[in-house]
């Protein structure tokens, strides 16, 4: 009977547990309206939810809407998610009028429930007049974190804090290659340049070698690229 009672309340428990993915300020390799940001995306079990939000940079005035016509298309397939409804954004032709600068407006689109297998998305809103859109959404964290590390290192190295900058490709280059992407190559590109030029001729060969040994994308253009420039031991 305690068996009994105990399996009951356990299918209770995961009967009411729902999927969920939650990716935060996920990065687009492109995207039309600078002043409009992804805060976040969410799939449930049900449905897609993109929340959003604009900032006003006009000294007077401005406006801000979204047309029935937002769709989430797959990056590298043809599957099409339409729009199942908005929250805080009026309809297009409505407008939220901005009242001062600098007024920041966050609404949430909800769409259908995209494919678990997608993990490149674009946001478009297909109408006549300023229309948004955002192109390769990145739906992996760990992705976004390594790309926002190599723009942290990228950024130090042309301020020539060389020293300060390695720890950042290193962390682009921890664990395994989740995605393909120009940043693997060009984080152990500029390791191997730094050490070079701090002369630790040790550190060289060893990234010059994990460079030989990865199975990042290009790879081949990355290692001619460093011919002529670095002497292995």
């Amino acid at each position: 009977m305690k068996n009994r009672i105990l399996i009951f309340f356990l299918f209770i428990l995961f009967s009411t547990i729902t999927y969920s993915q939650v990716f935060e300020n996920p990065i687009a390799a492109k995207q039309s309206h600078p002043k409009l940001e992804i805060n976040r995306i969410e799939i449930t079990d049900s449905s897609t939810i993109i929340s959003l939000k604009v900032t006003n940079k006009r000294n007077q005035g401005g406006w801000f809407c979204a047309d029935e016509s937002i769709h989430i298309k797959n990056s590298i397939g043809t599957e099409v998610y339409e729009l199942v409804k908005s929250e805080n954004i009026p309809t297009c032709p409505d407008q939220h009028e901005f009242a001062y600068t600098g007024e920041v407006l966050e609404f949430n689109l909800y769409f259908e429930k995209i494919s678990d297998t997608i993990k490149f998305i674009d946001l478009i809103e297909n109408c006549d007049n300023a229309c948004f859109s955002f192109h390769r959404i990145i739906l992996n964290n760990e992705h976004n974190e390594k790309i926002r590390a190599f723009e942290n290192g990228f950024d130090l190295y042309q301020k020539n804090e060389f020293e300060k900058s390695t720890p950042y490709f290193e962390k682009v280059l921890d664990g395994n290659v989740i995605i393909q992407s120009q940043i693997n190559g060009l984080a152990y590109y500029y390791l191997i340049l730094i050490y070079k030029n701090i002369g630790d001729t040790e550190k060289v060969n060893i990234w010059y070698k994990k460079l030989l040994n990865s199975d990042i994308q290009d790879k081949e253009t990355f290692i001619k690229e460093l011919e002529g420039k670095i002497d292995i031991q």
